[in-house]
C-alpha cells in the first residue's frame, strides 16, 4: 500500500508520526484528547515510536500496556486520596484502552477486555467529577440504549442542553471527549448515548439503519423528561457519521432546536460510498476496520445468498430512506468541515449552507493554518467547540 494512500476515507492533509494515513490519524484522535485530560501527548508519541508503520499487532499491543500502567498509576492516586490525578490518570487510561478497539475486529479475543476496562476507567473518572457524570438511558424497541449526562451544576435549575450523536465507530464514552468541560464552561448541560450500531449496541441486534431519526427521537424522549433540560433550548451535535444522523433528526423532530453537523451528511450515498473511490480496501490495517463497520451495520461480508442479500436490502434501504432533504431543516443550523477532508465533503457542506433557510445559519470550514484542516478537528478540538458554544448562544438569545 502506498504510504501516502489511506484505506477507508481522506480525513486529514497532514502527517503527525505514521506514513500509514488512517493509523495517522488514530493517533491524532488519541492525542487530541489531551485537551480534556484524557491522554498525554508525550507518553502517546513515546508509544508511538514503538508501533511500527501499520503493524496492527504492535499497535494494539503498546497500547494496551500503556493503558494498564496508567491504570495503575491512577489507582495508586485515589488510594493516596489524590483525586484530581486519579480523575485525569483514570481518563487518560480510558483512552489508552480505546486505543486498540479503533483497529480491532469484533470477534477478536481482546475486544471485550479492552472495551470493558475502558469503560471501568471512564466509571471511576466520572464519579470523580464534580458534579459527577451520571449515567443516562433511552430505551428503543425494548432495548436499552447507554450513555451519559455531564451538568452544569447539582442543581435542577433548567438549561439549555446539547445532545452529542457520535459516529460509526464510537463509543458514548468518546463522545465525552468531543466536548469535554467546554459544555458546562458555556452553561450547557450535555449529554450522550449509544444509538443503534455504536458501542455494543450491535450485540444487542441494534446496527446501523437508514432510520437513525427513530431512535434518535428515542433518545430525546428520555432527555426531555430530565426537569434540567429546558425544551426551548435543546440542540444535536452530530460528528461523522452523526453528521448525517442529526440531519434526519432535525429534518422531522421539531423539538431539536439548533443543530450542529461536522460534517454535514444529508446523502449517505453520495457522502459516503464516494469517498471510497480509489482506496485501498484490500489494505490490512483497512481491512480491520471495515470488519468492524461491517457488524455495526448488522451485515456479514461472504459469498452466502442470504449474508448478499441483507447487504443489498441494507443499501436499498439507504438509497431510499438515507436521505435528508437540507431545504425542510427549519431551526438554526451550523455546519463544520476542515479543509482535509475530501473535496466532496466540502462540496456538500457548500450545498448545504446555499439551500437551507434559516437566517441563523452558519458555514464554517477550517483551514490548515488555523489547525483545523481534519475531519471533526480531531488534533484541535478547541477550535470547533469554540465555535459551536458562541453560535449556540448567539441562537438560543435570538
Amino acid at each position: 500500500m502506498d504510504s501516502q494512500q489511506t484505506g477507508i476515507a481522506q480525513r486529514s492533509a497532514e502527517k503527525l508520526y505514521f506514513d500509514h494515513k488512517d493509523m495517522d490519524y488514530y493517533l491524532s484522535w488519541i492525542i487530541g484528547r489531551e485537551i480534556y485530560d484524557g491522554a498525554d501527548r508525550d507518553e502517546c508519541m513515546a508509544t508511538a515510536a514503538r508501533i511500527p508503520n501499520a503493524d496492527v499487532a504492535s499497535w494494539q499491543r503498546e497500547w494496551r500496556a500503556l493503558a494498564e500502567q496508567t491504570e495503575a498509576e491512577a489507582a495508586a492516586a485515589l488510594d493516596r486520596g489524590e483525586l484530581d490525578a486519579a480523575r485525569k490518570g483514570y481518563l487518560r487510561a480510558c483512552t489508552y484502552y480505546r486505543a486498540p478497539i479503533f483497529i480491532m475486529r469484533r470477534q477478536d479475543a481482546a475486544f471485550d477486555e479492552n472495551r470493558r476496562r475502558m469503560q471501568a476507567c471512564f466509571h471511576q473518572a466520572a464519579a470523580l467529577f464534580d458534579p459527577p457524570i451520571e449515567h443516562f438511558s433511552a430505551t428503543f424497541e425494548g432495548h436499552t440504549l447507554p450513555g451519559y449526562a455531564w451538568k452544569v451544576s447539582a442543581s435542577s435549575s433548567k438549561r439549555p442542553t446539547l445532545v452529542v450523536i457520535g459516529g460509526i465507530e464510537t463509543f458514548a464514552e468518546d463522545c465525552y471527549f468531543m466536548i469535554g468541560s467546554a459544555a458546562a464552561r458555556h452553561g450547557y448541560n450535555a449529554i450522550t448515548v449509544d444509538l443503534p450500531g455504536q458501542g455494543l449496541t450491535p450485540d444487542e441486534g441494534l446496527t446501523f439503519g437508514a432510520k437513525m431519526e427513530f431512535p434518535l427521537a428515542a433518545a430525546l424522549d428520555a432527555i426531555l423528561r430530565r426537569p434540567d433540560v429546558d425544551p426551548e433550548r435543546v440542540a444535536v451535535f452530530g460528528f461523522s457519521w452523526g453528521g448525517h444522523i442529526v440531519f434526519k433528526g432535525a429534518a422531522y423532530d421539531k423539538r431539536i432546536k439548533a443543530m450542529i453537523a461536522n460534517p454535514p451528511m444529508p446523502n449517505v450515498f453520495r457522502a459516503v460510498l464516494a469517498q471510497q473511490q480509489g482506496h485501498d480496501r484490500g489494505d490490512p490495517l483497512a481491512r480491520t476496520s471495515f470488519d468492524q463497520i461491517v457488524w455495526r451495520m448488522g451485515l456479514k461480508i461472504s459469498f452466502n445468498p442470504r449474508d448478499i442479500a441483507r447487504r443489498l436490502g441494507k443499501a436499498y434501504d439507504y438509497f431510499f430512506h438515507g436521505k435528508a432533504d437540507p431545504r425542510k431543516i427549519a431551526c438554526p443550523a451550523l455546519l463544520m468541515a476542515g479543509e482535509g477532508e475530501a473535496p466532496i465533503t466540502l462540496q456538500i457542506a457548500r450545498e448545504c449552507y446555499a439551500q437551507m433557510p434559516n437566517p441563523h445559519n452558519k458555514l464554517r470550514i477550517f483551514t490548515q493554518a488555523e489547525g483545523g484542516e481534519a475531519h471533526c478537528q480531531i488534533n484541535n478540538l478547541a477550535l470547533p467547540n469554540g465555535v459551536m458554544f458562541n453560535w449556540l448562544d448567539e441562537v438560543f438569545r435570538s
